[in-house]
């Protein structure tokens, strides 16, 4: 709390009169980083004309989020907040509510089960990638948890890619819902 007051430039009693405890702000920006997530990539998906666009704008808003908030992306993301119940549960919300702002985005007449299905698939591959992307990065020319320009990184080139594989699959997708794989 000494180093969130230091920075904060407050002192402790003004951070405990809004906050009973860390935990309680810990919460607190796990929900507003969350919030901050799923505003943007609603905010790029409404912009959408077709389909296409709105997956591209979609996992660009997500890459995006990461280069530019990446201390936010971990906060949600790292492995640190999912072993604590009380975290775990905050950040299972707003995978559920990406989850479901992505499924609301897939225009298929499709079962709402398997459309949310289809949502979690596209959020893990975007996941999954912005991980190894992360990982990739130079901790000399990009130190950890500094924010990173998305035009000036090849995370759109990343962002393109994981585009390109869950809109080749989701266009795939059979209006009955049955895909266009066969049992073996």
């Amino acid at each position: 709390m000494d180093e969130i007051c230091a920075a904060a430039g407050v002192t402790k009693p003004v951070i405990y009169r809004h906050f009973s405890s860390k935990r309680q702000l810990y919460s607190d920006l796990i929900n507003e980083v969350g919030d901050e997530l799923c505003n943007s990539i609603r905010d790029a998906t409404e912009k959408a004309e077709s389909p296409h666009q709105r997956v591209a704008l979609g996992v660009e808003a997500y890459f995006r989020f990461a280069c530019e908030s990446r201390a936010g992306y971990e906060l949600l993301f790292g492995s640190g907040p999912r072993r604590d119940p009380e975290f775990r549960d905050a950040i299972a919300k707003i995978e559920s509510e990406i989850a479901d702002l992505v499924s609301s985005k897939i225009e298929a007449d499709l079962h709402e089960a398997h459309r949310s299905f289809l949502a979690l698939g596209v959020i893990s591959l975007a996941e999954g990638t912005v991980r190894r992307w992360l990982a990739t990065l130079d901790p000399n020319s990009h130190p950890q948890h500094e924010p990173i320009s998305y035009e000036e990184s090849d995370a759109h080139l990343w962002a393109g890619r994981v585009t390109d594989l869950a809109w080749g699959g989701l266009r795939r997708i059979r209006r009955d819902g049955s895909g266009l794989s066969q049992r073996m």
